[in-house]
């Protein structure tokens, strides 16, 4: 068998030929060195300390400590700024050195000057004398003359309303013209010319129209005051059984059926002109109104949230009954959640039973049950007055305490004062 070899050849390498770079100058060496000793720190050790290198060496300094504070004019700092000043000028040439010289003198003669520092001597830079201590600067000030407005004195109120006289409201004319009453006068004063009459002007025009106004209507009043029934002096509210009345809250008068309330107490805002009618009288005045709290017919009264009538003072009393608008006290609601054991209460005065919603005698283990209206009507002791009550975050809160007692139970020295607003009903037992 016959074996061939072959000789590899030799492989030659070209190297790559290296760009010639020019030769950069090697930096000296610092004579600064770190120190080979240096500590670590932790961050809590760093919060507390300044740490600085100086000369080589690493300095660390507590920020707790006290420091002294050396001024420029300490001979140690001159002394050491002189030693400094001739170490670094001993190799420059003599010329520079004067400059330099020259210069820190005139800087320190300029903060002497400024400082206000006296006594330097002559030819040279250190103080013949003591050094004087430094002014401070003195203050100026000049007078400026000033003298301030006369200013009114301010009113105790900004808006002032000062009702006018007698005198001076028949004075005023408060009618103005309008476009209409201007055409009107001009075709009227265009008829007086053509007659031979005088000519009637704007401000004549105004005042007559504004006197026919306001005559008619005083007259409108003296007529409706005519048709109005006699006013009782000794008038009570039907609600509440007072008579007293104030500006706000005067006592009115029904013009058909006479019933006497307190513009509060039956929900009245704003008296109106002429004649005032209760709210059955508006509506349905030919025949008496049906209380579903009580027997008793007639009295102020108003509908319910299912368009049927009931005394207002029925619904102040039963405590399950309300009203939706508090202002205009109506409606009548919460008929549907007095409970049936109320509606089968037996009254002791009209000894009706199961007819209306009773109250009973606040009297502790008195049961007595009777009607608010014949409660009225008997003279028994109603009384409501507001109190303070405090919940349990601490609000206070506006409510009415109401208490009636039975005949049995009226405190000592009440007078019954009998309503007798109703109409009579089927008597029972003499009563």
């Amino acid at each position: 068998m016959i074996t061939l070899s072959r000789e590899r050849e030799p492989v030659k390498m070209k190297k790559k030929a290296r760009q010639h770079r020019p030769m950069v100058p090697q930096r000296s060496q610092s004579p600064i060195k770190p120190s080979p000793n240096k500590q670590i720190l932790t961050y809590a050790q760093a919060q507390r300390m300044v740490e600085f290198e100086l000369d080589g060496r690493i300095h660390r300094l507590s920020i707790y400590d006290n420091l002294d504070v050396i001024s420029n004019d300490d001979p140690v700092v001159q002394e050491m700024m002189e030693c400094t000043s001739n170490k670094e000028n001993a190799d420059k040439p003599q010329q520079q050195v004067r400059q330099r010289s020259a210069r820190l003198k005139n800087n320190q003669e300029k903060r002497n000057a400024a400082l206000g520092i006296t006594g330097h001597a002559e030819g040279s830079g250190h103080h013949a004398g003591g050094h004087a201590a430094p002014k401070l600067p003195e203050p100026k000030f000049r007078v400026v003359e000033y003298n301030l407005p006369a200013v009114p004195k301010r009113p105790g109120a900004f808006y002032k309303y000062i009702e006018k006289t007698e005198e001076e409201l028949d004075e005023e004319t408060e009618y103005d013209m309008d476009e209409e009453d201007y055409a009107w006068l001009e075709l009227v004063n265009e008829k007086r010319k053509s007659e031979g009459m005088s000519q009637v002007s704007h401000n004549v025009f105004e005042f007559l129209i504004d006197r026919f106004e306001k005559e008619l209507h005083l007259e409108s009043l003296d007529q409706a005051s005519e048709k109005q029934p006699p006013v009782d002096e000794d008038a009570v509210c039907s609600i509440c059984m007072i008579g007293e009345c104030h500006k706000s809250n005067t006592i009115l008068f029904c013009g058909v059926c006479s019933v006497s309330v307190h513009q509060e107490c039956y929900g009245v805002p704003y008296i109106p002109e002429g004649q005032w009618h209760c709210r059955h009288c508006l509506q349905s005045p030919t025949q008496p109104p049906d209380c579903i709290l009580c027997p008793n017919k007639g009295g102020a009264v108003k509908k319910t949230d299912d368009e049927r009538w009931g005394h207002v003072v029925c619904a102040l009393w039963v405590p399950e009954v309300g009203f939706s608008n508090t202002t205009f006290i109506e409606p009548i609601d919460g008929v549907g959640q007095i409970p049936p054991a109320r509606w089968k209460l037996t009254c002791y005065i009209c000894k009706e039973k199961s007819v209306g919603a009773c109250i009973q005698c606040h009297k502790a283990n008195c049961y007595t049950a009777f009607h608010v209206t014949c409660a009225q009507k008997a003279g028994l002791f109603m009384k409501m007055e507001p109190i303070n009550e405090v919940t349990e975050t601490g609000e206070s809160v506006l409510s009415i305490k109401k208490t009636a007692y039975c005949g049995a139970h009226t405190p000592n020295g009440c007078v019954r004062r009998p309503l007798s607003i109703y109409e009579d009903a089927k008597r029972k037992n003499g009563l």
